[in-house]
């Protein structure tokens, strides 16, 4: 966990030792009196003065929140291979409209779980609201608020140690397992996933450096899948010339 997310941590059990409050009650007044001082800072049309966007662009990213895109970006694509295999291989147009739309909605439940853990991990490290609206692409505070539900406040608290709110259900020992790397979070199947998704999407060999960032192992496995998938379906640049007639 954080030192940001400790210190509010302390700050919680000390209002929570004054007022008899639960923890969770106190942990969200010290979020909203946080809040309530960068308003004072931020106005609602214009960057906070002195703080550029890229005010983290020293700071590698944090392990748990590679951990979180990973397992939920799992679970999104497959999803997304459930609801397209329903579409080309059955022929029930009743069976596929419910399974069809049950596996997207799946999909987009994790999805808005995941942006709205990420956004809140970001609103607790103190990136204002102005660009939280910017990243998340919208105009209104509002909108940035409608992705704090009581879910993504559940997942988060697991992911960063915390302890978990009232009336949790699942989601704060999915985020403990994320960070731990274990229960429900398959590092394997990440990588397998990871090497898949390159072969796919990559840009190679338009760009013959697409794959430097992974480690050797998997740049490895991923040129050995695109050999596979030529194999089958052969890439455009890959097609013969035919000789001019």
């Amino acid at each position: 966990m954080k030192s940001h997310n400790q210190a509010r941590a302390n700050a919680a059990r000390r209002r929570q030792a004054e007022t008899g409050e639960p923890y969770t009650v106190a942990l969200q007044a010290i979020r909203l009196d946080r809040l309530r001082t960068l308003d004072d800072r931020t106005k609602a049309g214009s960057p906070p003065v002195g703080r550029s966007p890229d005010y983290f662009h020293d700071q590698p990213v944090p392990d748990v929140l590679t951990e979180l895109v990973r397992f939920h970006s799992h679970r999104i694509v497959g999803y997304l291979y459930r609801a397209m295999d329903e579409g080309r291989w059955r022929e029930d147009f009743a069976e596929w409209q419910a399974m069809t739309l049950y596996k997207l909605t799946d999909a987009l439940e994790h999805l808005h779980l995941m942006i709205g853990t990420i956004s809140a991990y970001l609103r607790d490290e103190g990136v204002e609201r102005y660009f939280l609206r910017r990243y998340l692409q919208v105009n209104e505070d509002h909108q940035v608020e409608a992705y704090f539900t009581s879910r993504v406040e559940e997942h988060l608290a697991g992911l960063t140690g915390q302890e978990a709110p009232e009336q949790s259900v699942i989601w704060h020992q999915v985020g403990s397992d994320i960070a731990d790397r274990e229960g429900w979070c398959h590092p394997e199947r990440h990588d397998a996933l990871e090497v898949a998704l390159s072969a796919f999407y990559g840009n190679y060999p338009d760009d013959n450096q697409a794959f430097d960032h992974l480690p050797e192992a998997l740049q490895e496995r991923v040129h050995a899948l695109i050999s596979l998938i030529r194999e089958v379906a052969p890439a455009p640049h890959d097609a013969v010339d035919h000789p001019a007639t």
